[in-house]
């Protein structure tokens, strides 16, 4: 049976096939690439982010799970108050939540998996160790950031060297997550989550007025949840539950009419219903708003030979998280609370902050479809519903979905276009106007078209996909 991949980078690629083509597991692979992202992605995901991920046997629902942190106990309306923040700040300690991404990646693989941890953290040692080479994605966030990132004196001698944002081409090495990720291959997520590596995470937190607490980090789980699910012109879409924007793509596909030729503006006037039903609306998100955190997340999405699937997104939120680096990570810890400053929305202690990453999963008749994601903050659900709708109405194979011009709705509710999208001659306006940093959006697919599976990757930011015989 054929197998197939498709990440954001060429050697999270490349490392998920190896591990395919030597008989692996489809967790195994997305595990491996993972790592390897965590590595050459810094500014996009991490050992300090958290992440959420799919795993679908080949029939019925999927398994789903959720490696998100809760709000630390100590971060309050009152706490911030004290402490000369009006809301959660978009950076820095205070937006600071426990990072699950590596305990995420242990679970998936002692639930499902089939090779050891160790192994499956090798090849993103190796980058780590030997080095890797910048890409234009790293490049050109390193040089929006870098005012910011110059500095950290964990992030600015990596990224921002004397000053100066890498450029693409150069070589980056990073002995320090290359130790990281040696404790993690012999101790696990618990090397992140606690022992001298989670005391420092805490301290730097604290540090630089966090909230977060080494009970906070003990607390931490990765936690098997129920995923939500609709009914689409005879397809189920899976997503993932409140407080993740899934609940976005299952409400706007609830709303739509499932019927060829599309209504794109009746697509667009579903899309934002469903996204303001769910609590993110991006027209009450207010764009003037100071220090408004820019957004990135990574998307990986596998198929192995006899028919696992595996969806799987994780991030550190903003470009480079909290621009708060950790000597003993050798990068950055996520800003995963400042969702609560976006939506306006008061610190509920112990409970998850909003959650703008979602991996998706399509079914039919209980058989895998597809598996889709799309890294970009609240152009997630948009595009996702966008890429359903080109695939399940319009018939298109997933990278010619991928390729088809996209809308999105910005914050404060303006509309912008990509060129070529069936909604400009009624809206040409929203051509020339800008998506934002986040653009509109970076899609991987692996799916079944036409009785073949098949893999996109977004040319939007240089992803890779490759189908293996």
């Amino acid at each position: 049976m054929t197998a197939a991949v498709a990440t954001s980078d060429p050697r999270a690629t490349a490392a998920a096939v190896e591990v395919l083509s030597d008989g692996g597991h489809a967790v195994d692979a997305a595990v491996t690439a993972c790592f390897v992202l965590y590595v050459v992605e810094p500014q996009s995901c991490g050992v300090g982010g958290d992440g959420f991920m799919f795993v679908h046997d080949g029939e019925g629902a999927p398994a789903a799970l959720d490696g998100s942190g809760a709000v630390p106990l100590e971060l309050t309306t009152e706490g911030l108050r004290q402490s000369g923040h009006d809301a959660v700040p978009a950076r820095g300690g205070a937006s600071v939540t426990p990072p699950g991404a590596v305990a995420l990646l242990e679970t998936a693989l002692a639930e499902h998996g089939t090779i050891s941890l160790a192994d499956a953290v090798g090849p993103a040692r190796q980058y780590a160790a030997s080095g890797f080479e910048v890409r234009p994605t790293l490049a050109s966030t390193a040089a929006r950031s870098g005012g910011s990132l110059a500095s950290d004196p964990v992030l600015g001698p990596l990224y921002v060297p004397e000053g100066t944002p890498i450029a693409e081409g150069a070589l980056v090495r990073n002995p320090r997550l290359a130790e990281c990720l040696d404790v993690i291959a012999s101790e696990g997520s618990q090397a992140v989550l606690g022992g001298p590596i989670g005391a420092a995470i805490v301290e730097r937190v604290r540090r630089d007025g966090g909230f977060l607490s080494e009970a906070d980090m003990a607390r931490h789980r990765t936690m098997a949840v129920e995923p939500g699910m609709v009914d689409f012109a005879g397809h189920t879409v899976w997503q993932m539950p409140s407080p993740t924007q899934g609940p976005s793509v299952l409400g706007a596909l609830e709303c739509l009419e499932a019927v060829a030729p599309v209504d794109w503006e009746a697509v667009l006037a579903a899309t934002s219903e469903g996204m303001q039903a769910a609590g993110f609306d991006p027209a009450a998100i207010v764009v003037g708003r100071p220090k408004r955190a820019t957004g990135d997340t990574t998307f990986l999405a596998m198929v192995d030979h006899d028919g696992t699937a595996v969806s799987l997104i994780t991030s550190v939120f903003g470009d480079f998280g909290a621009h708060l680096g950790v000597d003993e990570i050798g990068g950055p810890i996520h800003n995963r609370a400042t969702t609560l400053r976006m939506l306006s929305l008061e610190p509920q202690p112990g409970a998850k902050p909003p959650h703008t990453t979602i991996p998706g999963l399509v079914t039919r008749d209980g058989r895998l479809g597809c598996v889709l994601g799309v890294a970009g903050g609240i152009m997630q659900p948009q595009a996702q519903v966008q890429l359903i709708v080109r695939m399940v109405l319009e018939g298109l194979g997933p990278q010619a979905a991928v390729d088809r011009p996209r809308f999105k709705v910005c914050f404060g509710g303006d509309l912008a276009l990509e060129t070529g999208h069936e909604l400009a001659g009624v809206h040409p306006a929203a051509l020339s106007r800008s998506p934002g940093p986040e653009g509109f959006g970076a899609a991987q697919i692996v799916g079944w078209h036409q009785g073949r599976l098949e893999a996109a990757a977004d040319a939007r930011r240089g992803g890779s996909a490759t189908v293996l015989d």
